[in-house]
């Protein structure tokens, strides 16, 4: 394994993107350090019954987030890299675009909202609603994702990480309702949306000079709408459970569930930080060499996957443990939870390496299919597990769906024939 992070770093301007990712892995490791104590204390103070009423709220609303995005930061990012000059126009069409569908997306949310009984998810979700808006000026971080300086956007994300957290921690002080921390969401998206906005100033670039050109919205929503797609999809696959046992069960539930969830999802950040720093390099060795394109996205999937089969193996052992003295005895059926949902961060490391593998092929279509067939199998796998197993059902739902929509799809698209050894090779430990 030493001599695979060796030959890495000799491939020309490794040392840049290395020093991007460290960034992006300081701010996320910071931030998952005092997210983890914060989400803990804030999960202990609600309970189960509203701490699902909270995560609810958020799974429902993060459906249209991922409708919002217009699938546009993978495509923009790579226009970017290629087409520098222009980046005001590109992130002012972007950014102008995504405005627009945020703001039918917030209608419907209030529209659907008039059907639902209960009127408390109905007030949380109306709130969050209008993260939607704030969330359209992170396109200024496909900027910095492009031009390879993420340490700028690392830095305003962490500033209003802490302030949020800060927030937190004083309303829970203040043995206050759950309607104001729907409040700090939104605040927070707030904080980002700010941040983004100074540190973007700063690199002498100006909000003035972005414009809305329609041949290049066209563009985006010609390649863009599969994407969206996707990220609609994939958002469904990953949270429709959370919404599902909601209906199906009840909020108590739903926050045993999110618990797990939380645990698990705080080492997805690996894999994907390197994936999302690498990306502009696996664009440029594709167009250089076949070769080394293929050598770099084996060392790439052996590199992540080998750096989560610890932790993984880990949470499986011990997640009895790790339940008991992070949440206490109120979120007992966390656990048995975990333990299944351990297994999907090795998947999640598969996944994140597949997808720029196919943004780079300019196979969204592919992506799209391959998630809409994880949306109809997912839905149909938590209808009959958890049926059978309850929340336990959830997650061997999505650990089933994980792995057909990695590994069995792949068999039957031939496209992607040629890539479908590296995510078997890559269990096998290298020298």
């Amino acid at each position: 394994m030493i001599s695979k992070f060796k030959s890495l770093k000799n491939h020309q301007g490794f040392m840049k993107y290395f020093k991007n990712t460290s960034w992006l892995l300081f701010g996320q490791i910071f931030k998952m350090i005092i997210g983890f104590f914060v989400i803990i204390t804030l999960t202990r103070y609600l309970g189960p019954e509203k701490f699902g009423l909270l995560s609810y709220a958020q799974s429902y609303v993060g459906i249209f987030v991922a409708f919002a995005t217009l699938g546009i930061d993978v495509i923009l990012v790579r226009e970017l890299t290629k087409n520098k000059g222009n980046s005001n126009k590109l992130i002012g069409t972007a950014f102008f675009s995504k405005v627009f569908i945020s703001i039918i997306a917030i209608f419907i949310i209030f529209i659907l909202n008039m059907f639902m009984t209960d009127k408390e998810a109905v007030l949380l979700t109306n709130i969050i609603a209008f993260i939607l808006l704030f969330q359209s000026i992170n396109t200024i971080d496909t900027f910095f994702q492009a031009n390879v300086i993420s340490k700028h956007s690392v830095l305003a994300n962490t500033i209003a990480f802490m302030f949020s957290s800060l927030m937190k921690i004083i309303l829970i002080y203040l043995e206050a309702d759950l309607i104001y921390f729907a409040y700090v969401l939104l605040l927070d998206s707030i904080f980002i949306a700010i941040g983004y906005i100074y540190v973007y100033i700063k690199q002498k670039q100006s909000l003035l000079k972005w414009s809305f050109d329609k041949e290049i919205a066209l563009y985006f929503l010609k390649n863009g709408w599969p994407l969206m797609l996707v990220a609609l999809a994939a958002f469904v696959y990953t949270r429709t459970d959370q919404v599902m046992i909601k209906h199906l069960i009840d909020n108590e539930a739903v926050g045993n569930y999110a618990a797990a969830v939380k645990i698990s999802e705080l080492f997805y950040f690996i894999p994907l930080l390197i994936t999302q720093s690498i990306f502009p390099k696996i664009i440029e060795m594709k167009s250089k060499s076949e070769k080394e394109y293929f050598a770099l996205l084996e060392k790439l999937y052996k590199i992540l996957v080998w750096s989560v089969i610890p932790i993984s193996i880990s949470l499986f052992i011990f997640s009895d443990l790790i339940v008991s003295i992070l949440y206490g005895s109120q979120y007992v059926q966390a656990s048995s939870i975990l333990s299944i949902l351990a297994f999907a961060i090795i998947f999640n490391a598969i996944g994140t390496v597949t997808t720029k593998v196919l943004y780079a092929e300019h196979y969204e279509r592919k992506y799209l299919y391959r998630s809409l067939l994880g949306v109809v199998v997912n839905i149909g796998l938590n209808f009959y597990f958890i049926s059978i197993y309850g929340i336990q059902g959830a997650a061997i739902s999505t650990l089933i769906t994980l792995f057909i929509i990695y590994y069995i799809y792949d068999i039957l698209d031939k496209d992607l024939h040629k890539f479908y050894y590296l995510k078997l090779i890559c269990y096998i430990p290298s020298k």
